[in-house]
Formats: C-alpha cells, structure tokens, sequence
C-alpha cells in the first residue's frame, strides 16, 4: 500500500528530533523536508543529501494556501511511486497546515498517513517558561486569530507569527481584548539553550525584535478581571447577588426588575433616534445587564442559567435562517419575514394563525400590538387589496363612531373610537409607516408649536389659560409658520 511517513523536526537542533523519527531519516526511499530554514535542516541534508525540501515553491506562489496545496499534491504524486518521508518544523500536529491537506488527500487516494510522535513547539516554549503545560493552555495560529477565541483563564500561546507585520497583527488584535499594558512574552528558539524570552507590554510586543519562524508570543493568565471580557459581567453578577454582596441586587426579582428592562429598552431608542453612538453602547449595556441579572436569578432558582439563554437564541437564529444555515437562497426582505412566521407556527406547534395572534404579549404598546396583528394575519394572506378599500373603511368607521356620539353611549363611543384608531393603524402599516413613531413625532411638533403659542402669549401680556379659541387659532397659525421659517433655516 502507498504511504507517507510524516514527523517532525523538533523545535531547534537534531537534538530534538525523536529516535524513531532519526531512524526514519536513515531509512526512508525518499526523503522531503517543508523547508530548509529550520536549524536541524543542516544536519538532516548532512544524514541524507539525497533530501529534497520546498524552499522555492514559496517564491512563486502569492499566498500560504497556494504554497500548501503545491506541496501536498507533490507528494501525493510522489508516494504513488515510493514510499515518502515528510519532515516539517515542530511536530506535525501542531498548526502544519500541509498535514491537514495531506491527511485528506490521502484519504480520497487510499494512501496510508503515519505521523511519528515529535517534539513539538509547545514542549520547547514551556520548557523554556518553567511552567505546566496542563494548566489552561491555548493554542492559537496568528494567520487565523479572532478576539472570540481569548480567554482571560487561559494561557495563550501564539504561534506562527513569522514576522513583524504578523506580530503587529497579533497585537492589534490582542489589544482589542487584553489591556495594552498587559505583560506578555516573546519567545525565540524556544527550548534550546540559547533561547530567547523578552518580557514587553503588549502595546511593545512588535517593537523588540525582528520576529522569525521560530518566533511565538506568549501571553499569561488574567489573574485579575478582564472587563472586556464576555463572562465578566456574569461574574459580577453572581458576586452582587451572593452572601456579602449587594443588598439591593440581593432582594431583586424577576417581577421587581419589569419596569427597569422596560425603561433601558426606551433609552436604547432614545439614542439611537439622537443618533449617539456613545450612548447606544452604554444603553445596550445597560439591557444587557437586565439580562444576565435575569439569568443570574433563574440560576439560583434552578431554572436555566446564560448559558442556556445562549444555546436558545443561536438555536433560533439558525432554525430562522435554513436559507443561510442550509441550503443557500438569496431570500429578499419579505421571503424572509414569510419564512420565519411560517418556521415559529411550525416550531410552536400552531396550526392556525390566530393560535400564535392570541400568544402574543399583551402588554405592547397599543399601536404596536395593533400593527403586528395586522402584519401577522396579512401573512396569512388576509389584507386588503389595496389604499382605497382601506380608506373606505376608515370612512366607514368614522361614520360609526360620530354616530355612536350622537347615541351617547359611552361603551359603544369607546369601540368605535377602537375601531377607528384601528383603521388608521392599518393605513400606516400599508404605507410601511410605523404609526408608533408617525404619532410621536405628531405630539413633538404639538408640543414645539404650543411652546411658540405660550411665548406669543406672553409677548402679548396674555395668560394662556384665558384667550379665546379664536386667539388660540390665530398663534397655533402662527406657530406653524415660525417652525417652518426655522427649520428651512436649519437646512441652509
């Protein structure tokens, strides 16, 4: 059967390479090392010259993915021939992006894969740091590294940052999580006798040294919180509501915290319609906070805990999104909101729309709750067909509620006033206006012109309180015609 032998190099001199791996050299048909800029390639081209490496494929490909690929099919090619004996820096499990490409190819070409046990960086790195290894340690790759994999726990360890516009990189990102005092460590050679460990800020961490391929950052334990840390302010709120915390937080309850998640919500608007980035992060903070204080007493009461609000919402998220999460269609807006109505009945088990019409929270605002039935059973294709169907039912409503007014019927007053204000939120959800918003920028205008009728009042040594309708009439006139003088003015 075809077969490449794959092991490693070690992490600096021939020393470091295992005995099978240095019989291996001894015996192998043929012979390939990923590159001779490895301090054990000297030694291994002095045991076998016959030995072939990969050095200049890196010169003609633009990119690390080109010059893996063109290495794995070579010796793909290669074991349908002999026998293959592949060394690389390190160990081949640890961040060899060529054994993965080999592993798989070979599987497809029914050639047998052996990887020979190695030293592998993480072994020189400790062992140059003095410490254990099996103490929450991280293995990350430079060329692929995002802020969701650090952890304040853990100990970090970088790898692959060859130069230093990679450790630049790594910086940036780390200073995106990390404070840029941080203590961190540069590791060269690590392992070997002569190896090199810098201690720097992180904020210096691409200024010490000319960073090479042996090259790897270390970067210890938060032994103290990290406020950017996502898990951080769970463990401020498990120490808020513990035995020594804070009274307040203690004797709070899902009930006592309703106003508060209702208020933050309102400010988050608030600042978005100011258009305050600095305020948005604070405020959507501030319900973030109303949520894990939630989650935080539904853990002590043994109900569910963040992590399970967590595992509820991506499960929604990719349940509500199978054109993204499964087969692939470019859905437009309205597919979309058709398809997710249509997924909740399914996952609630509704058969019939207006079993979901009836689970719906009573407590939203009015004109909201109306909209959204509204929207809700034109999904299931109960609408008008047009504007003008719309209108006549306003007409018609508006008839009935002037004559209930004649009737003086204060119940049927109130139904029909129900009825027309219905109406008119149906307007507005037809015209894709949003009527919660259409009426409270109608009540900022009032309120702007009625300050302009009180200051006209006044001017005329008049109280509000007794002008007549007439007089009234006259300002609110006049207020409107100040208001659009200012804003055409606003706009020069």
């Amino acid at each position: 059967m075809k077969k490449i032998i794959i092991g490693g190099m070690g992490t600096s001199s021939i020393e470091h390479i295992t005995l099978k791996t240095y019989n291996s050299i001894l015996n192998a048909e043929k012979i390939f090392i990923r590159t001779k800029v490895h301090e054990s390639a000297e030694d291994i081209l002095a045991l076998r010259p016959d030995t072939q490496c990969f050095d200049e494929i890196y010169d003609k490909y633009d990119n690390f993915e080109e010059v893996y690929e063109k290495i794995t099919d070579i010796l793909i090619a290669q074991a349908y021939e002999s026998d293959v004996l592949y060394l690389v820096p390190g160990s081949p499990v640890f961040a060899e992006k060529t054994v993965e490409l080999i592993i798989k190819k070979a599987q497809c070409d029914n050639i047998e894969v052996q990887i020979l046990p190695s030293v592998s960086f993480v072994d020189a790195i400790f062992s140059s740091m003095k410490t254990d290894a099996a103490h929450n340690i991280k293995i990350l790759n430079a060329l692929e590294l995002k802020i969701n994999q650090f952890d304040k726990n853990c100990v970090i360890l970088i790898c692959q940052v060859y130069d230093n516009f990679i450790a630049s990189e790594v910086k940036l990102k780390l200073m995106e999580y990390y404070n840029e005092n941080k203590i961190v460590y540069i590791i060269q050679n690590g392992g070997d006798e002569n190896a090199n460990i810098i201690k720097t800020e992180l904020h210096e961490l691409d200024r010490q040294l000319k960073f090479d391929h042996m090259t790897s950052v270390y970067v210890p334990c938060d032994m103290e919180m990290n406020i950017r840390d996502m898990h951080s302010l769970e463990d401020i709120m498990d120490k808020l509501r513990s035995e020594g915390g804070c009274n307040w937080d203690r004797c709070q309850t899902h009930e006592s915290l309703k106003r508060y998640i209702i208020e933050e919500c309102y400010e988050v608007i608030d600042a978005i319609e100011k258009n305050d980035g600095q305020m948005l992060c604070e405020e959507l903070g501030d319900v973030l906070l109303q949520v894990y204080f939630h989650a935080s007493i539904a853990k002590e009461e043994e109900l569910f805990d963040i992590r399970d609000v967590y595992e509820a919402i991506c499960k929604k998220m990719i349940n509500r999104h199978p054109h993204v999460f499964k087969a692939k269609n470019d859905f437009s807006p309205d597919k979309v909101e058709k398809e997710w109505e249509a997924i909740k009945l399914k996952e609630k088990g509704y058969k019939k729309t207006s079993e979901s019409l009836m689970q719906m929270p009573k407590q939203l605002p009015a004109l909201m709750y109306a909209s959204r039935v509204q929207d809700k059973v034109k999904k299931a294709g109960f609408d008008f067909e047009n504007i003008e169907q719309i209108y006549n039912k306003l007409d018609e409503e508006l008839h009935e509620f002037i004559e209930a007014l004649k009737q003086k019927q204060i119940q049927d007053i109130k139904d029909e006033m129900g009825d027309l204000l219905f109406s008119i939120v149906n307007i507005s959800r037809f015209l894709k206006i949003d009527s919660e918003e259409a009426l409270k920028n109608a009540t900022n205008k009032f309120i702007n012109r009625f300050a302009i009728v009180e200051e006209l009042a006044l001017s005329d040594g008049s109280d509000i309180k007794n002008i007549n309708y007439k007089k009234a009439d006259e300002y609110w006139n006049l207020s409107k015609i100040i208001l659009k003088e200012k804003y055409k003015n606003e706009k020069k």
